[in-house]
């Protein structure tokens, strides 16, 4: 690890700057680390994709992760193609990340229909996450077995897994965090700034991947600042030093944060399109709000009690490990479990703030940061336990204890995930393709295609219908709400060439565009249409086609 000392280190004033914090015993940045680690990462992407092939042919896909592909579908083969068609509700990246793979839906259509390129680029991603949570373990201090134990735990953990082969954003965001991690702890052990410089890069675009990024980088930004701040010794020149710090760690979120915002307000008129009342996702979780209380009652004591069993069934272990590892670490005088514990802690806590103030649906995966914050905070107690030239019989045995008991926490957590109170979208999931939901939206693709209809005929809400348009053989056949023109042609439809509407039912689709311009459309045409097919699954989920009449 670099230690840069020097005039980095050496205040204006003259006075001794504060020495970085020693690493923790049994530290190690090493070649061999490194290949252990990419060779963990490769098998897990083999497994990754072998799970999320699985899950595929069976239909568990998650809405959320196939919109997410739907975004980037529309960029590209939509009637009107365009960047911005990927949206403002959501951060860019998992969708931008898509549209490469989506290139070849051509050729392999299950690219999109399936959400399979969500899938390919999570699983990339969850082994890169894999990864780097070796090499983390590495600086932390964990011994070769240990690591190897561990980042397997990590690996095989249900959110970590189901996540990386379901195509859920999760796995980016880990990535980057636990790329922000690393560098961190390099940073806090060897006052190099180019550390820093890798923190805010990987920061800022961890933004662009989902919100909760926002509380790491201003964790990270305050420690970056106390931590400066004190090496510093308060001489004249800290100010400007911590000053600096604190920009190289914190700024590229900040503009990230700025620059989507900006981009929201030009394209859509909203600084904040997640807020957005009718596609926000505070509109989203405002719909569901009954069904959400239902389940883990209602107001914010409620909330944080659902999520706390949430966490104790996941990763029961994360908190207390990382609160014991924190006091251990401070009376050693080691800075580096700070870094995985203010970037995976503060995307934690951010989780479990929003869902108990009500905006946020409370899934399951949104415990994730949880997994990889036990795993270092493991790997660091069991270096302590074992660094040293001769640790002890006794040292040595808990160490081992404490590895033993990150393994036995992982039926715990596999338990959790068919527990459909805890595991409410995966138990839907299960639900939804027991239903023949996908197969149904497929066949009314399919029978849409038969009709021979020519390019903008049909009307559709894509927030409740991109299953339909991406199995569709000519998207281009759907006018969409992200295409430039969809208020204007379904002001006057008829007059525009459009003969058609799609829609689902009113308690699947709250918001419908069409519906809500049309009331009453659902029912019976509304005066303006007459209902040509409908499709129902195993649920009773139903869409319907209406010709316009008039």
């Amino acid at each position: 690890m670099s230690d840069t000392g020097g005039a980095a280190l050496v205040p204006a004033s003259g006075a001794p700057a504060e020495a970085p914090a020693t690493a923790p015993a049994g530290a190690v940045v090493d070649r061999g680390g490194c290949r252990a680690g990419g060779r963990a990462g490769a098998a897990a992407f083999v497994c990754y994709l072998a799970v999320a092939l699985w899950l595929s042919a069976h239909d568990l896909v998650f809405p959320d992760a196939m919109s997410r592909v739907a975004n980037g579908y529309y960029v590209l083969f939509s009637r009107d193609p365009h960047l911005a068609a990927i949206g403002f509700v959501w951060n860019p990246l998992p969708s931008l990340a898509a549209i490469p793979l989506l290139l070849a839906t051509p050729l392999w259509p299950a690219l999109a229909s399936r959400a399979l390129a969500g899938c390919l680029v999570s699983a990339l991603c969850g082994a890169c996450s894999v990864a780097l949570m070796h090499r983390l373990l590495g600086r932390l201090g964990a011994g070769p077995a240990m690591r190897l134990v561990l980042t397997a735990v990590f690996a095989l953990h249900p959110l970590v897994l189901l996540g990386s082969a379901a195509g859920a954003s999760e796995p980016m965001l880990l990535v980057l965090c636990l790329y922000v991690a690393v560098h961190l702890v390099d940073w806090l052990t060897g006052a190099d700034p180019w550390q820093l410089v890798h923190v805010g890069v990987g920061a800022g675009v961890a933004y662009l991947v989902r919100y909760e990024a926002l509380a790491a980088g201003l964790a990270v930004g305050v420690l970056v600042l106390v931590v400066s701040w004190r090496r510093s010794r308060g001489g004249k020149g800290a100010p400007a030093m911590a000053l600096v710090d604190t920009v190289l760690a914190a700024g590229p979120v900040v503009a990230a944060f700025g620059l989507w915002a900006l981009a929201s307000e030009a394209v859509v008129g909203s600084w904040l399109a997640t807020f957005a009342p009718q596609y926000g996702n505070s509109a989203q979780v405002g719909a569901g709000r009954g069904t959400i209380d239902v389940v883990s009652g209602a107001g914010s004591f409620a909330h944080l009690r659902y999520m706390a069993e949430q966490l104790v069934n996941t990763a029961p272990l994360a908190v207390p490990l990382a609160l014991v590892g924190l006091v251990v670490a401070l009376r050693r005088g080691e800075r580096a479990l700070l870094s995985p514990v203010c970037v995976l802690g503060s995307v934690l806590a951010f989780q479990n703030l929003v869902f108990s103030c009500g905006m946020s649906f409370g899934w399951l995966r949104f415990q994730i940061a949880a997994v990889p914050l036990g795993v270092a905070a493991a790997g660091y107690l069991a270096g302590v336990l074992t660094g040293g030239a001769r640790p002890g019989r006794a040292r040595r045995a808990g160490a081992a204890a404490l590895t033993l008991a990150m393994v036995a926490s992982l039926p715990l957590a596999w338990r959790a995930e068919r527990n459909p109170r805890l595991a409410r979208e995966e138990s839907r999931a299960v639900d939804v393709a027991a239903a023949g939901q996908y197969p149904m939206e497929r066949r009314v693709a399919a029978d849409i295609a038969a009709m021979g209809l020519g390019r903008g005929a049909v009307i559709t809400d894509v927030a409740y219908s991109f299953p339909v348009v991406l199995s569709a053989e000519d998207p281009r056949v759907y006018v969409i709400t992200v295409d430039g023109d969809f208020d204007a042609l379904l002001a006057d439809p008829l007059l525009n060439g459009v003969s058609y509407a799609l829609l689902a039912s009113p308690d699947t689709a709250p918001a419908d565009a069409v519906a809500e311009r049309y009331p009453g459309m659902w029912e019976d045409g509304a005066g303006r249409a007459e209902m040509v097919r409908q499709w129902s699954d195993g649920r009773g989920l139903t869409w319907r086609l209406y010709r316009f009449t008039g």
